[in-house]
């Protein structure tokens, strides 16, 4: 690259939800001698970051950037010789396009469980009501307690829930557009001696579209994985995500720093090579930030410190082992589990 040039460089997102937009165009616009315009242009990669090269420093440059429904009014930027800026860039939805955004259809779901025993309660019934249906929804809760609602518009709806020995319990859900909201029931056979409970969650958004919920729910229902959320994370107050991850049955913390840092992971109920020591397990599983993978098993001394914080994390799902590992993070690869780790939206995911 000729080095009297430089460039720009950064992660594009949307301004709604903060989510990544791969694919998304960034361009840059400046005049060259006679007045003649140059366009240089580079397209997003699959986490939504962008290189743009090629840019002349301490030059008036115009920077545009869009995306289906989505644009950026453009931008003058001046940039100082050496290597590429650091910018990111956010998308706004155009105003034609917003309406219909803020009706997608969302969805209701959740699970009904027994307070006393903590066990979920098949068969009860769960109806959704509400002025903006034709007539209410019902569902009948399955083997895990488990109930859902889908396509439903933005608005406010009462979910009911009645079994032959419980006593009932409804809710209000305000549900936004394009989001799940979760709602928990825990019933009581004496409505007198305990009250019942409700809990209501939005869940995130990013971990909705990738999958993390999904997982979760299969990992509860078979006992495979262990999933933790944001405010999981924040009430541990753990300092650095190998030192909370070292909690879990299973998974092993080892390291070799003072004030216990440079820590790595060992997997314990992996299944090693025939050049590790058995009792050991694993040395280090397979390690997914935001669906790359960044560290791969017996990866030495790399450490997942080096990559994320504690305050950066929306969601972790570890997989101890071949056995529990779903189809997406597992295969040849899988032999000592996986740790699959989602950022929160707005935040800028470290290099080592």
């Amino acid at each position: 690259m000729d080095p009297s040039l430089t460039g720009l460089a950064g992660i594009v997102r949307d301004t709604l939800q903060g989510i990544l937009l791969p694919g998304a165009t960034v361009s840059a616009t400046w005049t060259e001698g006679e007045g003649r315009q140059r366009t240089v242009s580079v397209e997003a990669d699959g986490e939504g970051v962008y290189v743009l090269c090629g840019l002349p420093p301490l030059e008036d440059l115009t920077v545009t950037a869009g995306f289906p429904s989505f644009r950026t009014e453009p931008t003058r930027v001046s940039i100082e010789p050496g290597p590429p800026a650091g910018w990111d860039i956010l998308l706004g939805v155009e105003e034609g396009v917003l309406a219909s955004l803020l009706t997608v259809p969302g969805r209701i779901v959740g699970r009904v469980l027994d307070r006393r025993s903590g066990r979920p309660i098949e068969a009860a019934n769960v109806v959704l009501s509400d002025t903006l249906l034709a007539e209410d929804r019902q569902r009948m809760t399955d083997g895990s307690g488990r109930f859902m609602f889908t396509d439903l518009s933005p608005g406010m709806y009462r979910v009911t829930v009645d079994h032959l020995t419980f006593d009932p319990l409804d809710q209000l859900v305000r549900l936004p557009s394009d989001r799940t909201v979760q709602v928990d029931f825990e019933l009581s056979v004496d409505p007198i001696e305990l009250a019942p409970i409700v809990v209501t969650a939005l869940r995130e958004k990013r971990l909705e579209l990738q999958g993390f919920y999904d997982r979760r729910e299969l990992g509860e229902a078979i006992g495979g994985g262990v999933f933790l959320t944001r405010d999981d994370i924040q009430d541990a107050g753990a300092i650095r995500v190998t030192h909370y991850l070292g909690r879990i049955p299973g998974v092993r913390t080892e390291c070799t720093g003072g004030a216990n840092n440079n820590c790595t992971i060992r997997m314990t109920r992996g299944a090693p090579s025939l050049s590790s020591r058995a009792e050991y397990g694993c040395q280090n599983a397979n390690v997914y930030l935001d669906g790359v993978r960044v560290i791969r098993d017996g990866g030495g001394g790399d450490s997942i410190d080096n990559f994320v914080t504690p305050s950066e994390i929306a969601g972790i799902e570890v997989y101890r082992g071949p056995s529990e590992l779903p189809a997406e993070f597992g295969g040849a690869v899988g032999r000592c589990g996986a740790i699959v780790i989602w950022t929160g939206p707005g935040i800028r995911r470290r290099s080592p």
